[in-house]
């Protein structure tokens, strides 16, 4: 066989160029998507807004996102691949430039939710680009490396945002990541490979809204969908409200300092690469729900006024919260027996839903009862959907653990 017809393997320069594009891309898209979450209280306090209406310039920007997913989804399986995932991320970028000279909220908005829908086209792609181009024996490492920069992304956006708010001002923060992005924007331009093995689909939008939603006549996937809808509401609600709750009593942090809480994202760095040796070891079901508690833990532990605490609290969240995610998803690729690539969909779909929720609706709870509200509801709407997610597996008899296969 060619061996230009040959996916990439590690011990080639264009598998570390792929490597280097997706992890530096995804970077970018998520730092650009959570830039805005340490200055929503400045925006409430600068354009006179609610504290909910605030959280609207990350909850549209993720809306926006699911709409874009569906879109170069469907689109990407007939016009390639590396194309969408360039040009999508490049427009993404360039808003950042023009948001800081706006006066008016509404327009910032709008500029966010396009963003969103751009930066839909790397994560609405990647996977496929690397389930093609890549030999499936590094797949699931080339995943996780792509998953991982996700944390590190969200971590970077939200420190570069209140780091530069706090001695410069929240403009200074879109400029700073603007700059840096269109340079990573430009080198994955050069450095990511043309795809190879991408055959043009010539399924109905039809066909492909079929693939999708027949895994919704799946139990066992319907509550997956749930679950991860539901842990996404909880952590996007204690991330998204808890600037607003430490800048207040009994705390009085800084802005600058509540940014350096989100290095506490290194954790979920660590549950996200560790997640399957943890599967392998104890079954994929098992360490599900150890996530799960995990995350909720952590999440009892900020009801308590001691810093330490409340770092250890956000620590353990992200830890347990990367770990069930990362294994809920595996569990959807495991479960879904044909159509993949749409069970997939659905679940990512889910899951920034679940984002989009919390990010605004738990606004309302935040309102009212404050951080302890904030907490229960935090705590209540995941342990329901992973006790029937869990009632759901044992109905089924899937009591034996099922090991994660690459």
């Amino acid at each position: 066989m060619d061996k230009k017809r040959v996916p990439y393997k590690s011990n080639e320069i264009n598998f570390w160029r792929v490597v280097v594009s997706l992890s530096s891309a995804s970077l970018v898209l998520f730092a650009n998507l959570y830039l805005v979450q340490p200055l929503l209280p400045v925006f409430s306090r600068e354009f006179q807004i609610t504290p909910v209406y605030s959280s609207l310039s990350l909850t549209l920007t993720t809306l926006s996102l699911v709409m874009g997913l569906l879109v170069f989804g469907f689109f990407s399986d007939r016009i390639g691949r590396a194309g969408i995932m360039r040009w999508s991320l490049l427009l993404s970028v360039l808003p950042l430039f023009l948001i800081p000279v706006i006066h008016s909220f509404e327009w910032l908005l709008l500029w966010r939710f396009f963003i969103g829908f751009m930066l839909a086209g790397l994560p609405a792609v990647a996977i496929a680009y690397i389930n093609e181009e890549i030999d499936a024996k590094y797949r699931a490492s080339v995943v996780s490396l792509f998953i991982s920069s996700n944390a590190l992304g969200g971590m970077a956006g939200r420190y570069l945002g209140g780091y530069f708010t706090e001695h410069f001002s929240w403009q200074s923060g879109f400029y700073a990541l603007a700059s840096i992005s269109l340079l990573i924007s430009l080198v994955f331009f050069k450095l990511m490979p043309q795809s190879r093995f991408f055959v043009v689909s010539h399924h109905s939008f039809k066909q492909d809204l079929f693939g999708m939603t027949v895994h919704l006549k799946n139990p066992m996937l319907v509550f997956v969908f749930l679950f991860g809808m539901m842990i996404q509401v909880s952590f996007s609600g204690i991330w998204t409200y808890i600037p607003f709750y430490l800048e207040n009593n009994p705390f009085n942090l800084s802005i600058h300092f509540i940014s350096l809480l989100y290095f506490t994202y290194l954790f979920g760095v660590v549950g996200s690469l560790g997640s399957a040796r943890f599967s392998a070891q104890f079954g994929l079901t098992k360490v599900i729900f150890i996530g799960l508690i995990v995350m909720l833990t952590g999440g009892l532990l900020t009801l308590l006024t001691s810093t330490p605490l409340l770092i250890t609290g956000l620590s353990l969240i992200c830890f347990g919260f990367f770990i069930s995610h990362s294994m809920a998803s595996s569990w959807v690729g495991l479960k879904a027996q044909h159509h993949r690539s749409g069970a997939t969909s659905l679940y990512l779909v889910s899951y920034y839903i679940g984002a989009a929720i919390g990010g605004t609706a738990i606004g309302a709870v935040w309102s009212i009862f404050g951080w302890p509200g904030v907490i229960t509801i935090c705590t209540i709407l995941p342990s329901i959907a992973g006790l029937l997610f869990l009632r759901m597996i044992l109905k089924n008899g899937q009591k034996q653990q099922v090991p994660l296969r690459n």
